[in-house]
């Protein structure tokens, strides 16, 4: 009897081609996709988008510049004459993940001079905050390989303010010396030395009174559940029909059309209420400004769930089981999930990820509520998405209308 029992489950998958499929290749699958993420992420060289404003355009700057931009997982973005304010622009919009400008006062570059403001600006972005950290590491390196002498020069100014006195030819034969490292730079003499290199940081983006990540992560888990509670809902198609009821459905007017349209309409209402629950929670604790971006974040809502809707039916009309259902379902959300930035920040990820990530409604449901709750950006930022997110609801819709009208 076991043995028959057996026989059965496994003819049963063996002919079920979808549900082979589901259950032997897209687990390898989904094993690649967060290798490659996580690999990227933590065990690899994290690639950071830098804008540079050089307002300064001296020797000793352009040299710094090029150092830093020589360096592995640096890429710059924007042209070489962008402005403090177009640099601004670019970590703002998440163009760049974070600035740099290169003010015109300031202490020289390299020199042992203090007061004022730093040379440096660092515009930042607290959902970017590793970012930032990498470009500090950046920049002290590129410190030692541009202007080898910088330690040097304040190790001096320290000793000669505290603890001796240098006599004019001593002070000329130690600038001489200084000059000369600089002359060199590049050949590693500074090496081993820590440097601190003088900079102010300045937050462009974001709300000072949301905690770092909320804002993203209450999208990120709001557009998540819409994938799952949309195809979960939508395999009740699979149910009615094998006990027949859809059949006795689909013959009344308007046929399997109406009975789609039903379903979705009730997806987008139940997604709704979902995220509604998620970004209360956000306001409640977090202080997520939720009733000042009511009407935005209502529209955003609606077109996620429509989205999540329209794919969700699609996906579940593709199976001819319920277990082919369950397993596509379930793995294809968590890799379009993981690709599209719900599970890991995208600006963490290879870019040809970071790309393909734009086929995902996760992307494009972070962007819009990242302009809206994170930027504060109005309605012309939230456009693209918008439009993304509707066509794929009503393409989604359409497509699943088709395929049961030929198959039930």
């Amino acid at each position: 009897m076991r043995r028959s029992v057996f026989q059965v489950m496994l003819l049963s998958l063996v002919r079920d081609r979808g549900a082979l499929i589901s259950s032997f290749v897209l687990p390898g699958l989904v094993f690649l996709i967060f290798a490659v993420i996580f690999t990227g992420t933590t065990g690899g060289m994290i690639t950071v988008r830098l804008a540079i404003a050089d307002l300064r355009q001296s020797e000793a700057s352009n040299r710094l510049v090029e150092a830093l931009v020589a360096q592995e997982g640096m890429r710059r973005v924007g042209s070489a004459t962008l402005t403090s304010e177009d640099v601004r622009d670019l970590v703002r919009s998440g163009t760049a993940d974070v600035g740099l400008v290169v003010r015109r006062s300031g202490p020289p570059l390299g020199s042992a001079e203090t007061g004022g403001a730093p040379a440096l600006q660092i515009l930042s972005d607290p959902a970017r905050e590793i970012s930032v950290m990498v470009l500090k590491g950046a920049l002290q390196k590129a410190h030692l390989t541009a202007l080898p002498d910088a330690p040097f020069r304040q190790i001096a100014r320290v000793l000669e303010r505290d603890f001796l006195t240098l006599d004019p030819a001593q002070k000329a034969r130690l600038d001489r010396g200084l000059d000369a490292m600089r002359a060199g730079a590049g050949d590693d003499k500074a090496g081993g030395v820590d440097l601190q290199v003088p900079s102010e940081r300045v937050d462009v983006a974001g709300s000072q009174n949301v905690e770092t990540g909320v804002a993203y992560y209450a999208g990120a888990v709001a557009i998540l559940f819409l994938l799952l509670s949309a195809a979960n809902g939508a395999i009740t198609l699979l149910d009615e029909k094998e006990t027949g009821l859809l059949d006795r459905v689909a013959i009344g007017p308007g046929g399997m059309r109406v009975v789609l349209e039903g379903k979705f309409a009730f997806l987008v209402v139940q997604g709704m209420l979902q995220v509604l629950v998620i970004y209360l929670i956000a306001w409640a604790w977090f202080g997520l400004d939720l009733p000042g971006h009511i009407l935005l974040w209502a529209a955003t809502t609606f077109l996620a769930a429509t989205a999540a809707a329209g794919l969700g039916l699609l996906l579940i009309t593709l199976c001819t089981s319920r277990q082919q259902a369950q397993t596509l379902a379930n793995i294809v959300i968590l890799m379009v999930s993981a690709i599209g930035g719900s599970m890991v920040p995208r600006f963490l990820m290879p870019d040809w990820i970071q790309r393909v990530g734009w086929l995902t409604p996760n992307t494009w449901t972070l962007e819009a509520y990242g302009a809206i709750f994170w930027r504060g950006e109005g309605v012309a930022a939230l456009v693209v998405p918008w439009a993304a997110l509707a066509a794929a609801g009503l393409m989604g819709l359409a497509g699943a209308v088709l395929l049961a009208q030929r198959r039930y």
